[in-house]
């Protein structure tokens, strides 16, 4: 925490930015929207304070929000739920997929969640939105080629190569990849990820922004239909982005 004494800070006009992300896991190409973050930090609420009351000492107060930061991280590591003064509770939950029986149960880890009060919520809810945008960051696949027979009429032949091109294709990322989603006739698939078949990364051939090339996986079945789903944190430049963001193919057949 600085130890700053001296805090500027202007308020903003109590509105902000909403960006639609396209939802592909939705089957009907539906957004979803973010709220854009303006973060504050302990010292701009400070200043905030100060200018309601000028008799607070930055000092002290940095002292004491320390103190009970400390506080809320002990109580935490003592797995006890936290109420900070009626905006929300910290939590502890569990992450991982549990078996039938208590033997088969795994938990992966314990991690740290937050839900907002009510009272948190309700000062929110008159919250102006300045204007609304869509983001255009996402991969986008514009044809898929059977490197086989050259067409890319929506069939690919089994345990043969194809080819996506389109834009922002580069795979990265440890949970990136090329998936292939079954689907029916009318292109729905399962979002249960376990059911996807995922390209082997040593069968990708080509992994360029505008171009992937790579051999289906053998475990395809034949007369099958999928979605081929690609997931990747690739941007310009030599940084991975935080998240990932997927593109999802039209119906495609193997044959």
């Amino acid at each position: 925490m600085s130890t700053t004494t001296n805090i500027n800070y202007s308020d903003t006009d109590g509105s902000g930015n909403l960006t639609l992300y396209k939802n592909y896991f939705d089957n009907g190409g539906k957004y979803y929207a973010r709220f854009d973050r303006r973060n504050v930090t302990i010292d701009n609420l400070i200043a905030r304070t100060q200018k309601k009351d000028i008799g607070v000492n930055a000092i002290t107060a940095k002292h004491i929000l320390s103190l009970i930061k400390a506080e809320i991280i002990e109580a935490l590591q003592r797995g006890e739920s936290v109420n900070l003064m009626d905006l929300g509770t910290f939590y502890i939950a569990a992450s991982g997929t549990s078996g039938n029986t208590a033997e088969t149960a795994e938990i992966k880890k314990l991690l740290v969640k937050f839900t907002s009060s009510k009272e948190t919520n309700e000062a929110v809810s008159k919250l102006g939105i300045n204007r609304i945008v869509i983001a255009d960051s996402s991969p986008s696949i514009d044809s898929v080629t059977d490197l086989f027979t050259g067409l890319n009429d929506g069939t690919l032949t089994s345990k043969k190569a194809a080819r996506l091109d389109g834009g922002r294709l580069k795979i990265s990322g440890d949970e990136g990849g090329i998936f292939f989603a079954e689907c029916g006739a009318d292109g729905v698939f399962s979002e249960d990820e376990s059911l996807w078949l995922k390209v082997n990364p040593e069968s990708i051939m080509r992994n360029l922004s505008k171009t992937l090339e790579f051999f289906l996986p053998e475990s395809l079945e034949i007369g099958k239909s999928y979605r081929i789903i690609l997931r990747t944190n690739s941007r310009k430049g030599n940084e991975d982005k935080k998240t990932f963001v997927s593109a999802v193919s039209d119906i495609v057949t193997v044959k």
